[in-house]
Order: structure tokens, then C-alpha cells, then sequence
């Protein structure tokens, strides 16, 4: 087609009304192709100058510079030069002259997975960690829970509207108070664990466990299994309780679980503890914890 318009003369719209074709296909077809034509160089009058790309190069390559990024060079152009450019422009400088510094991340160090607690006593090693529901007029309600590893029983849970470290620490401290660990000599030997969210890490929760003497411990990223025992608890309450249940009022919801508890931990018999309940084991194996 191409042959035909050099040959004819015609234009692009009558060669189209000829052949039947989309005019743009033909004005592409008849037009010089992109490797004739050579690679299109883009014109850049303000990060192609060289003088500008040389100061660049200049500041980048001093050696209190060589960490700075691009914001912090095109600080010193304006600074040092009297430049004026935007941020893309050094941006593009930058990169085509290999000086662009690659952004620098520090995970904080923590294992991936932690080891498995396998206490063999009461109030050595609890689990604490939050879930939600909504009542039937979808606001949402806020359950934590504090269990005992080793007896499965749940020590001690809040329903709240917030989900904040308070609520956390209440749930600790009912506890406490239940399993009579009051001084910070008979929580010298229990461990706390705890995934890594915004209420077991804050400063609040982290004092809180100091002062009462309870070693806090947290999961690894991404490893909910190190939290297994509180994980499949909450799960369990979900099952039997929450979900088959429409609560309408939040003390139609607490009063439920306060009953849900009361049966998980005197009735409901347990297999991982040879069909015996949680209160049955905590009652065999429950020891006063003393400093070592």
C-alpha cells in the first residue's frame, strides 16, 4: 500500500475509501516505519543541560553526599548554587547517572517462629489475644482472652465497644486476680505471650507487665500458629457461641459469654486433655509459682 501511495499521490482518506480500511490503519501502514525512522530521541532542555548534570555529580560524589538522596541534592543545588529545579529533574539526573540511592529499610530483628510453650504446670505460660463480632445492629464489640497453656482454661477475658491496651490489661489483670497471682513475687515465674499488635506492643501493656513481674513474650511475624492454643480457643467460642447467636444489645452479648466461659471451663470436656475439663486439669495441676 505503501508502493501504491508513492506510485499514486493519494491521500491517506482516499487510499482508506479504496481499500476499505480504517484510516488510521492505513496512515500507519503507508508512514515510514519506527526503524527507519531511527530511535526517537525525547528532548529534555532542563536535565540534559550538562552544566547542571556536572553540579550534580559534583555534590553526589563528595563524600559526605554519597548517601543523600535526590531531595536532599536538589536542596543543596538551590543552597550551594542558587539552582532552582524540580524534584523529577534531579530525580532522572540522578538515574541516568547511576547516583540514585536505593532506599534503605530496617526490619526490626525478630524470629519468624518462636518455640511451641509446653508447660507442664498452671500459670507457667498463658496466651492472650483479641477478636470481634458485631451486634445485630452491626457495631462492633471487641472480645479478649487470657488462657492457661498448660490446663487450657480460660483465665480471664473483657468484652468491650474499644479495643484499646486497657481493655488488654483488664483481661490480664481478671486473671490475675482469679488465679491469686497478685504480688509480683507469684508472677516471677509465668510468661505472657502475645502476637505483635498495636495493644500488647504499646508502652502501657509493656509497663503493666514489668511492674506485676510477668515475662511478656510475642509471636514471630506472620506465625499465628505460635499463638495456637489462644487462636483455637477464640475459634472454639466462635463456633459454639458467637456465630450461631444474634446478640442485640452489648449486654445480651456479655452475658452470653460470661455463660460461654463459665461451661468452657467447668463442662465442656476437652480432648487434648484426655476428655477432661479445663477446671478438672487446673484444680490437679495448679501450683503456688515462686522467684527462682
Amino acid at each position: 500500500m505503501r508502493m501504491v501511495r508513492e506510485e499514486s499521490g493519494l491521500s491517506v482518506r482516499r487510499l482508506a475509501n479504496a481499500f476499505q480500511e480504517p484510516r488510521g490503519s492505513v496512515g500507519r501502514w503507508v508512514s515510514k516505519s519506527q526503524a527507519e525512522k531511527g530511535p526517537a530521541e525525547r528532548v529534555r532542555p532542563v536535565s540534559g543541560e550538562e552544566g547542571l548534570r556536572e553540579k550534580v555529580k559534583l555534590l553526589c560524589d563528595e563524600p559526605r553526599h554519597q548517601r543523600y538522596g535526590h531531595r536532599r541534592i536538589r536542596a543543596l543545588l538551590k543552597r550551594r548554587y542558587g539552582i532552582t529545579v524540580s524534584r523529577k529533574t534531579v530525580l532522572r539526573i540522578t538515574s541516568d547517572l547511576k547516583l540514585k540511592q536505593k532506599r534503605i529499610w530496617h526490619k526490626p530483628a525478630r524470629p519468624k517462629r518462636v518455640e511451641k510453650m509446653c508447660p507442664d504446670k498452671a500459670n507457667q505460660a498463658w496466651q492472650v489475644d483479641m477478636t470481634s463480632f458485631q451486634l445485630s445492629d452491626l457495631s462492633p464489640l471487641f472480645l479478649v482472652v487470657v488462657i492457661d497453656c498448660c490446663t487450657r482454661e480460660i483465665v480471664g477475658w473483657t468484652l468491650d465497644r474499644r479495643c484499646r491496651a486497657s481493655e488488654w490489661l483488664n483481661a490480664v489483670r481478671i486473671a490475675q486476680e482469679k488465679k491469686a497471682l497478685l504480688t509480683k513475687e507469684s508472677c516471677a515465674g509465668l510468661t505472657i505471650r502475645s502476637d505483635n499488635g498495636a495493644q500488647p506492643c504499646s508502652k502501657k501493656f509493656v509497663e503493666y507487665l514489668g511492674r506485676a513481674g510477668i515475662k511478656g513474650q510475642y509471636t514471630g511475624y506472620n506465625a499465628p500458629d505460635d499463638n495456637a492454643f489462644v487462636e483455637r480457643i477464640i475459634r472454639t467460642i466462635k463456633e459454639e457461641e458467637v456465630w450461631p447467636n444474634v446478640y442485640d444489645t452489648f449486654t445480651e452479648a456479655w452475658d452470653a459469654i460470661d455463660e460461654y466461659v463459665r461451661y468452657y471451663n467447668t463442662e465442656r470436656i476437652h480432648s487434648s486433655l484426655d476428655y477432661q475439663t479445663p477446671s478438672e486439669v487446673a484444680a490437679e495441676k495448679t501450683v503456688t509459682l515462686k522467684a527462682a
